[in-house]
């Protein structure tokens, strides 16, 4: 706690001396202070500053920080309420006296300032008296504790021990880079980044002790924790490892070492680097290797991505580097099991093998934190404390933080503490959002500001320790400004969440997008990150879930929280809330968040709470229908950033008096739409995102001049929607225009003076595209619509125009970074972009008629400069062009490649120039035989010209050596796989071959499948269905299986196949309608997810293999008569059983489900329309919880059931067998009145399921509402 005490101070200083200037600018000659005493008073806050700077822990308790913030958050509020006094009053004169803006200028801010309260300006002067008193003390008494310094790890750190599990690719990488990657430079670089705790050091350990790395190199020196680089530790270390002594002076040392290095190959690795900031010291390290041999290497390891490319740029040459991820689900539980094996024989406990296994999936695959979960379960074999282990959440489990706290954190802490105290707070702030939360950086960063985590920025950054650093060319995200010494905050925080992101905090991921299946870019701290968060915000942000049990902080820490986040709103009761009202009242940040509707109580209560939060600068509510609640809302006068899930026109109002709003976003407004001449007092308004409805009546936006971010601006006929309206938002950086067909001509389009606008970096242009433009209008204005060169997104769609506009196609937005191109019709050709050299993200969407991109007779060749992509392009998506017939060479850069409904009669090719370690110098002249693509994602799909895989880049799979993920999807016309399938593909992971019925493999030789793939999806494809079954064989890390109208399959493969797949997980079989038998199935021991539907051949006499291997967690069939057919019926150790509509199943065969009772715990059941009754062995599945039949109008009768039933439910059923089980008076209500919830709903032909019969009940006596954490 004292490092945290130590950060909060650092902060809170530092927001003081920003503070200071701007308090005696508004009390000017009233402040009481003389010169002196203002310069003691900045003299004081100065030297609390350095003191916390130079020496790590000054003697300052907790409680006297908690004060020093109190008092530093007083005089901000102060300056709050006086600039609020002050905006209110000049809006009050502008209505009264709307005279010219001259007069404004020269009249209304004497005025204003004068109409200031003194009773505001008292309320300043007493916090500035406040602050200075306990500064001056402060700074007088202040001793500091060198003791507490952090201390720096040990060189002689010990390396990683014990066995290593899920790396053997990893290392394969590796150990081929070290010992068979020629370099053209003396020597060159590969780094090992992931974060704390994925392997890193056992990874390189793996390499170092592999003998074919030691038989190539004259010496292989290890480094232990080499942290900063420290030129005479490390130089003395591999002097030391070769033999040699050291000398007393570095330069000699470094001169002696370059002298024993010369003519002699080596092999440095450096252990845990750190170092990101100071060329010089990688300068210094490397200076003495460039005399060995050529050939000679350095491998890192290192938490951050900025430490390999700084190494990468004083290395030179090529450099490469791996991102360590997560161990696959396979290796985790080998790694989990390993650990536990010498303490617990799993033969004789079967069932703690199963939850184990689920317990290893849970926590995921990070090696320590699975180390730290079986520290924890080895002293416990009871089953019911590993299903608890299972069950809750880390931070809920006995023991289980302290064992976080002796491992885990403390390797964290080693990286938080490293970061400057703004980064610190950035960081903080994000254990305020669930686990797993997908952030926006765009949001997050305006969060944060507005929160106060980045406050107004002095002129000198490095005085207060804002890590803000210029950006290079092309850098998305970070506007340009006039004056680099005086960054705004929005800059400084999409700086911050850089650093953050290259120092590994935050993880980069791609992620389907829902709305059309692209992959998009997410951020995501990892789950033990997302912990270190929690633990590290604790006093400052808190976050409470409305599902689970009370867990309070203590109470002096509570009261200081400053930023909160609620989870399922609406569970939580109304004792808690009132609880939430007294305790939670410091608040700078408040988000809640509701699946449901609240009642009337409970808004009332928001509208309470909400009326006593004072100093909230941020309010996140996506809560449906609030409308109560919102009456408090105008209260928050110090408001920045508002967020409304809903809202309607009435309530909107009370936004519009929050003149210090900056951020306002509303997804929904209801009700009848009103006047928002309002919105108009929001001068400081910089991001306005509302839904269409409301912003066609705002009706003269380009008087919010302070707008830097405006979407769905619709041009229409009438005053203040025309172009012009937006010419005075001279700070915009992001335009959305719709509607543009409105636009009268082209003289009107260059009225919005977009070229003029320097700031602009996003701009999306759109026309109704169903409109008809006869005289070629929207040509004139696009042209008239030409941005700054500074441009970084542009987005097009609905352009009825022949022809691209002039200022793209000369490639005049040289910085341009994303290009989506939509719904431009007319379009039959479009240039080859290459000049485009920032481009990374190309869009082409319904472009019905292009034909061509770059000129036409250059496709036969093979090296034509007119069919050319941007050099540097990472994505390129393609989708419904239908006339397009071919596609430019691919460039090496390109990451993912979708192409959908597409007329292509062949795959583009690799451009054969676009090769090695590219860089803007070199790109052009690298050789044809260094050729490495970074294609990573590949999805072909309604390609229906497309005949072969065979031609093209797949052709050319020596150079696909990071492909990944492979999807081809209805090709109907599609023949031929390439000659060698897949096999060329050593990291493709995953495989989709869907809806390919004429596939044949006549030309494919061997095996079509890699020995990488894990995932595995084919769905029909033709006479390739059973070569591709034959092909499993020695698929080791085969992790899923999945198989969909197969109609040539009749078996599953035999024991030789399915014995090789020792990781195989998930079988999914459907629709494969002459499929009899599942062959050898039954073998695969690590099969845990098995779903059989739609296979009406597969019957128990085609049964080849009695006995059954594996223990399943979920079974899923759609006939009962499945159970009877091997392996099924020899399955032991069941957890889910769901059965889907089977109108012939009658009962339940009593024997398998004993065979099943210790496990089994759930059962459902679809539409049975013949089911009569349940075996009587129903009481003796000790483990059940739930049972649940979705219809059985014929079901007469249960049996007893077991006493571990906590829910039933039978729908569909019949209204005199719902009177028997009538609760507390039914002739059979005894049977089931153990069973704390219970739902049956009659069935009535013909009838709704609205007009059914329901008996509800819950016989719990415990309270059904839910209580909350603090910390989730």
């Amino acid at each position: 706690m004292e490092e945290e005490h130590l950060n909060l101070g650092k902060s809170t200083v530092a927001q003081a001396i920003l503070l200071l200037d701007k308090a005696f600018s508004y009390l000017g000659g009233r402040s009481g202070y003389s010169e002196e005493e203002k310069a003691k008073l900045s003299q004081d806050l100065h030297t609390i500053h350095r003191g916390y700077g130079e020496k790590p822990l000054p003697r300052c308790p907790g409680p006297k920080v908690w004060h020093f913030r109190r008092l530093v958050e007083y005089v901000e509020d102060a300056i709050d309420d006086i600039e609020y006094k002050y905006l209110s009053h000049r809006l009050e004169e502008e209505v009264r006296h709307p005279i010219s803006k001259f007069v404004k200028t020269k009249i209304f801010n004497k005025v204003a300032r004068v109409a200031v309260r003194s009773s505001n300006l008292q309320q300043l002067r007493s916090a500035i008296r406040a602050l200075d008193y306990f500064a001056s003390g402060y700074a007088e008494n202040i001793a500091l504790d060198s003791s507490g310094a952090s201390q720096q790890p040990s060189l002689q750190r010990q390396r990683a021990t014990g066995d290593v599990f899920g790396r053997d690719k990893e290392k394969e990488q590796i150990v081929h880079w070290v010992t068979q990657v020629a370099s053209s430079s003396p020597i060159s670089c590969f780094a090992i980044v992931g974060m704390a705790g994925m392997g890193k050091t056992a990874l390189a350990q793996l390499v170092h002790e592999d003998s074919r790395v030691s038989v190539n190199f004259d010496y292989v020196v290890w480094v232990p924790q080499a942290v900063d680089l420290g030129a005479e530790a490390i130089t003395t270390e591999i002097l030391r490892s070769i033999g040699f002594p050291a000398r007393s002076r570095i330069d000699s040392m470094q001169y002696y070492l370059a002298e024993k290095l010369r003519g002699k190959k080596i092999l440095l690795i450096l252990d845990d680097v750190w170092e990101d900031e100071s060329t010089e010291k990688w300068a210094n390290l490397v200076s003495p290797l460039r005399s060995a041999m050529r050939g000679s290497k350095i491998l890192l390891t290192t938490r951050m991505q900025s430490v390999a490319d700084m190494a990468a740029d004083v290395v030179g040459g090529e450099a490469e580097f791996l991102t360590l991820d997560e161990l696959d689900e396979h290796s985790n539980f080998l790694l989990f099991k390993s650990e536990l094996t010498p303490h617990i024989k799993f033969e004789d406990h079967a069932d703690l093998l199963l939850v184990g296994e689920q317990i290893a999936q849970k926590f995921g695959g990070c090696p320590i934190l699975t180390l730290a979960i079986t520290s924890q379960l080895k002293d416990n074999i009871l089953a019911s404390y590993w299903r608890t282990i299972l069950h809750e959440e880390m931070h809920n489990i006995t023991g289980m933080h302290g064992i976080l706290m002796r491992g885990i954190l403390q390797v964290l802490q080693l990286s938080y503490d490293r970061l400057p105290r703004q980064l610190k707070a950035c960081f903080k702030y994000c254990g305020i959002f669930p686990n797993g939360y997908r952030f926006s950086k765009e949001e997050l960063v305006n969060m944060w500001v507005c929160s106060g985590l980045i406050p107004f920025v002095s002129s000198k950054p490095g005085d207060i320790g804002l890590p803000f650093a210029s950006p290079k060319p092309g850098d998305s995200g970070f506007p340009r400004t006039e004056n680099f010494s005086l960054p705004n905050p929005e800059d400084v925080g999409q700086q911050c969440f850089r650093v953050l992101t290259r120092k590994s905090f935050f993880c980069r991921v791609l992620g389907r997008d829902p709305s059309n299946g692209d992959q998009k870019e997410y951020y995501v701290l990892h789950r033990i990150m997302h912990y270190f968060a929690e633990f590290v915000s604790q006093g400052e942000c808190a976050r409470i879930n409305g599902y689970f049990r009370n867990y309070f902080m203590e109470s002096s820490i509570r009261l200081e929280i400053q930023h909160l986040s609620i989870d399922h709103f609406s569970n939580i009761t109304e004792h808690n809330i009132k609880y939430l009202i007294g305790t939670f009242w410091r608040l700078r940040t408040l988000i809640i968040r509701s699946e449901t509707c609240l009642d009337q109580q409970t808004e009332v209560l928001l509208e309470k709470w909400l009326g006593k939060l004072a100093g909230l600068r941020l309010l996140y509510l996506d809560v449906p229908s609030l409308s109560h609640a919102l009456v408090g809302v105008s209260n928050l006068t110090q408001l920045r950033y508002l967020f409304l899930f809903s809202c309607d026109g009435y309530h909107i109002q009370k936004a519009f008096k929050l003149y210090h709003l900056q951020v306002f976003k509303l997804n929904y407004l209801t009700g009848k739409e009103a006047g928002f001449h309002g919105i108009y007092n929001l001068h400081s308004l910089r991001c306005l995102h509302v839904p269409d409805n409301m912003l066609s009546n705002i009706h003269d936006v380009g008087r919010l001049t302070s707008l830097q971010e405006l979407r769905g601006f619709d041009v229409m006929e009438i005053g203040g929607h025309r172009l012009n309206a937006l010419s005075n938002l001279t700070k915009l950086e992001k335009l959305s225009l719709k509607n543009l067909q409105n636009v009268r001509n082209s003289e009107e389009a260059m009225e919005v003076k977009l070229k003029e606008k320097q700031c602009i970096r996003f701009l999306s242009l759109s026309w109704n595209k169903y409109s008809n433009d006869p005289e070629n209008l929207s040509s004139r204005v696009l042209d008239s619509l030409e941005p700054n060169k500074e441009i970084q997104h542009l987005h097009i769609n609905g352009y009825n125009g022949v022809l691209l506009p002039q200022w793209i196609e000369k490639s005049l937005p040289i910085n341009l970074v994303l290009l989506e191109l939509e719904y431009c019709m007319k379009w039959k050709t479009l240039p080859s972009l290459k000049d485009l050299n920032s481009l990374k993200y190309l869009k082409l969407e319904h472009l019905s008629q292009l034909e061509y991109i770059g000129e036409e007779e250059h496709f036969g060749t093979s090296e034509s400069e007119d069919a050319l992509l941007p050099p540097f392009l990472n994505t390129l998506i393609v989708r419904s062009c239908p006339s397009l017939k071919n596609l430019p060479a691919i460039p090496c850069t390109l990451e993912q490649l979708i192409i959908k409904h597409v007329g292509l009669e062949v795959l583009p090719r690799m451009h054969q120039r676009y090769t090695g370690s590219l860089t803007f110098d070199n790109w052009e002249s690298a050789s044809a035989s260094s050729v490495k693509s970074d294609l990573a994602f590949l999805h072909i799909e309604s390609c229906a010209r497309l005949t072969t895989l065979d031609e093209g880049f797949l052709k050319q799979q020596e150079h696909l050596q990071s492909l990944a993920t492979l999807i081809i999807r209805h090709c109907q016309r599609l023949c031929h796989l390439p000659k060698k399938g897949f096999t060329e593909l050593p990291r493709l992971n995953i495989l989709e071959m869907v809806g390919c019925p004429i596939l044949r493999d006549a030309k494919t030789e061997g095996s079509v499948l890699p020995v990488s793939l894990t995932n595995l999806d084919i769905n029909p494809c033709g006479d390739i269905e059973v070569s591709v079954l034959m092909s499993l064989q020695n698929l080791t890390f085969l992790r899923r299986l999945s198989l969909f109208s197969c109609s040539n399959l009749e078996k599953l493969p035999s024991e030789n196949v399915f014995a090789t797949l020792n990781n195989l997980y998930d079988v999914s079989i459907a629709r494969c309608k002459n499929l009899l038998s599942l062959g050898a199935l039954g073998i695969v021991a690590t099969l845990r997810v098995l779903s059989i539907l739609c296979c009406d051949k597969l019957h128990f006499s085609y049964s080849q293999q009695a006995g059954c291997s594996f223990k399943l967690l979920k079974l899923e069939i759609d006939r009962q008569a499945l159970l009877l057919v091997e392996p099924i019926k020899s399955l032991r150790y069941i957890e889910e059983l769901q059965i889907c509509d089977d109108n012939a199943m009658k009962s339940l065969p009593g024997e398998w489900l004993l065979q099943n009772a210790v496990s089994l715990h759930s059962i459902e059941i679809g539409v049975a329309e013949s089911l009569c009754s349940l075996p009587s062995q129903m009481i003796y599945l000790e483990s059940l919880q739930s049972l649940h039949i979705e219809r059985a109008p014929l079901i007469q009768s249960l049996p007893q059931m077991p006493m571990s039933l906590r829910k039933l439910t039978i729908w569909g059923c019949d209204r005199m067998f719902l009177k028997r089980y009538e609760k507390d008076v039914g002739l059979d209500w005894g049977r089931i009145a153990h069973i704390p919830d219970v739902d049956m709903k009659a069935y009535s032909e013909g009838m709704s399921c609205g007009g059914d019969q329901t008996q509800e009940f819950n016989n719990s006596t415990s309270n059904p509402c839910c209580e909350f954490v603090v910390v989730d």
